[in-house]
C-alpha cells in the first residue's frame, strides 16, 4: 500500500513538472516568434522570480543568511554561476525567434555534452572511453537531426548551442555550490535567492545593448495605448509565472526523487515535447531526422544508465565500508578470527566490484 502511494505521488509530481516545462517551451516559442524582445522579457522574468523567492523567504526564514557567503566568495563562486545561468536562459529564449520547438529541444539536450566536458575540466568526473562514446552518439545524432532540415536557421542554431554550452557550465558550477555545505546554499530556495541577483545584473546589459533601442521605439514596448500596455503586461506576467512554476516543480521533483529519476523524466519529456511539436506544432521531420533523434536519445539514455550504475556502486561501497567498520568494532576475544575473516571477505567483495566496474567503464 505504501509503495502504491509512493508511486502515485511520484507520478503526480512528474506530471506537475511536465505541465510547467512543456508549457513554457511552447509558450516561449509562440511569444517570441511574434514579440521579438526575448532578452528584455527574460530580464523581467528574472526580476519576478527573485521577488517571488524573496517573499517566500520573508515569511519562512526572514533573518536567515548563510555565514560562509562573504562578498569575496559571492563574486568568485556565485556570480559566475548566475552569469552562466542568465546566458543559458536568455540565449535559449532568443533562439525561439529563429528556430522551431523540435530543433530547440534536440539542441538543448546536447547540454549533457558540455556538462560532461565541464565536469572533466573541474575534475568532478574522470575521462573514460564510455564518456567519449556518449558525447559522439549525441553529437552525431544532432548532426543527422539537422541534416537538410527545412526549418534550419544558422543564427538560431548558434544561439541554442551556445546556450547549451552555458547550460553545462551552469549546472556544474551549481553542483559545486550545492555540495559546499560551508556556503549554506544546500537549500534550492536559498540557492535561487542568492544566485538570481547576479542573473538579473548579467542579463541587463545584453537586453539594453541588443534590444534597448528597438524596444524603446517599438509600439509594443512604447506602450502607445492602454490595450498594448495590457497586452505586454499579460505576456510578461504569464511567462514569468510559467518560469516560477517550472522552478518550483523542478525543486519539488528533485527533493522527492533521485537524480536518476529526474534524468529519465527529462528524456521522456523531450520525447513528449518532440511528439507534440510534430503533431500539434506542425514541425516536419524526415526519416534521417528521426534516425538522428533516436541516436541522440540513445546517447542520453546511456548517460543516464551510467549515472544509475555509479549511484548503485557508490551506495554498495558505502555499505561495505560501514559493514567493515562494524565488524572491526565488534571483533573482540574469541570472535577475532571470525572478524578478520569477515573483513577479508569484505575486502574481496570490494576488489571484485572494482574490477567489474573497471571492465564496464573501459
Amino acid at each position: 500500500m505504501d509503495n502504491v502511494k509512493h508511486v502515485s505521488k511520484t507520478v503526480a509530481q512528474v506530471a506537475f513538472y511536465y505541465s510547467w516545462s512543456i508549457s513554457i517551451t511552447f509558450f516561449n516559442r509562440w511569444a517570441f516568434s511574434s514579440f521579438h524582445f526575448p532578452l528584455a522579457v527574460t530580464f523581467c522574468h528574472m526580476i519576478f522570480v527573485f521577488h517571488a523567492v524573496w517573499l517566500y523567504r520573508f515569511f519562512t526564514k526572514p533573518d536567515c543568511s548563510p555565514d560562509g557567503l562573504t562578498w569575496s566568495v559571492y563574486l568568485k563562486r556565485v556570480w559566475p554561476t548566475g552569469v552562466s545561468a542568465a546566458l543559458d536562459i536568455g540565449l535559449s529564449n532568443w533562439s525561439f525567434v529563429f528556430i522551431t520547438v523540435s530543433m530547440y529541444t534536440m539542441c538543448k539536450s546536447t547540454a549533457i555534452i558540455f556538462i560532461l566536458i565541464a565536469a572533466i575540466i573541474f575534475k568532478l568526473e574522470k575521462p573514460k572511453v564510455i564518456t567519449i562514446v556518449v558525447i559522439l552518439l549525441i553529437a552525431f545524432g544532432l548532426f543527422l537531426f539537422n541534416y537538410k532540415s527545412t526549418s534550419f536557421n544558422l543564427f538560431g542554431f548558434i544561439l541554442i548551442m551556445v546556450a547549451s554550452l552555458f547550460s553545462g557550465l551552469r549546472w556544474v558550477l551549481a553542483q559545486i555550490l550545492l555540495q559546499r555545505d560551508s556556503l549554506g546554499l544546500s537549500s534550492t530556495m536559498d540557492f535561487v535567492y542568492f544566485v538570481q541577483p547576479s542573473m538579473v545584473f548579467a542579463m541587463l546589459p545584453f537586453a539594453i545593448v541588443i534590444e534597448g533601442n528597438d524596444a524603446a521605439l517599438s509600439s509594443n514596448f512604447g506602450l502607445a495605448s492602454s490595450s498594448q500596455a495590457v497586452h505586454v503586461f499579460i505576456l510578461i506576467i504569464s511567462g514569468a509565472t510559467l518560469a516560477l512554476g517550472l522552478t518550483f516543480s523542478e525543486y519539488l521533483l528533485l527533493s522527492n526523487t533521485s537524480s536518476i529519476t529526474f534524468s529519465i523524466c527529462g528524456i521522456i519529456k523531450e520525447i513528449v515535447t518532440l511528439t507534440l511539436a510534430s503533431t500539434v506544432g506542425g514541425d516536419k521531420l524526415s526519416w534521417i531526422n528521426i534516425i538522428g533523434l533516436l541516436i541522440c536519445m540513445s546517447g542520453i539514455t546511456l548517460h543516464s544508465y551510467l549515472k544509475y550504475k555509479k549511484t548503485i556502486r557508490e551506495s554498495k561501497d558505502t555499505k561495505l565500508l560501514a559493514d567493515e567498520q562494524t565488524l572491526i568494532n565488534s571483533g573482540t576475544g574469541s570472535n577475532t578470527d571470525i572478524t578478520v575473516e569477515n573483513v577479508m571477505m569484505t575486502d574481496t567483495l570490494k576488489n571484485t566490484c572494482g574490477q567489474d566496474d573497471n571492465k564496464t567503464g573501459s
